[in-house]
């Protein structure tokens, strides 16, 4: 693959999407250049689980993956987790379907299934910090992504069900778990 044709660093070993070329002398080269190859035309629908290599990163929108090595997608900047490199297979969930077929893409379950595993990290942060997180619904976004890994507003929906369950109580500038509830 000439240099000219890559749009990422090529680590050995690890699988990409790529396409076929001819170059200006008729030899034939691969290219790493192929969101203009990828298919809009697709059956997925909203909540479909797929995967696809990450063919580009653009560090303000986010990843390009090419789900099936065919179609077209985004996972949002917001969505991504961790470190991501080109080439990365990933597991995720359609998101939504736009009306001119682009696709984006979520690593995270539906909501309803999400906020189990959502309060089972507070509750495990609660456990291993003698039961308190000076954390609140009214932390910032910030604050919950950094000590969390999820959304003010994924934080405020496992926080809510803690709380019907009777498991922790909600301070101004704390949560803490209810006493008996200890491992």
């Amino acid at each position: 693959m000439p240099f000219t044709e890559r749009t990422y660093r090529i680590i050995k070993e690890m699988t990409y999407p790529v396409t076929f070329k001819i170059d200006k002398n008729g030899f034939i080269i691969l290219s790493s250049k192929i969101r203009n190859l990828l298919s809009l035309d697709h059956d997925f629908k909203e909540n479909d689980e797929v995967s696809g290599r990450i063919y580009s990163i653009n560090k303000s929108i986010g990843a390009f993956i090419a789900i099936d090595n065919k179609y077209d997608s985004l996972l949002r900047l917001n969505e991504l987790q961790g470190i991501h490199i080109e080439g990365e297979l990933i597991e995720a969930r359609v998101k939504e379907v736009k009306s001119d077929g682009k696709i984006e893409l979520s690593l995270r379950k539906r909501a309803y299934l999400e906020i189990d595993n959502d309060s089972d990290k507070i509750l495990d942060y609660l456990y291993e910090n003698d039961g308190v997180a000076y954390i609140s619904d009214k932390s910032s976004p910030e604050k919950i992504k950094k000590l969390f890994g999820i959304s003010k507003s994924s934080f405020k929906k496992a926080i809510g069900r803690l709380y019907k369950n009777n498991d922790i109580k909600i301070y101004t500038n704390k949560i803490e778990l209810i006493e008996g509830k200890n491992v």
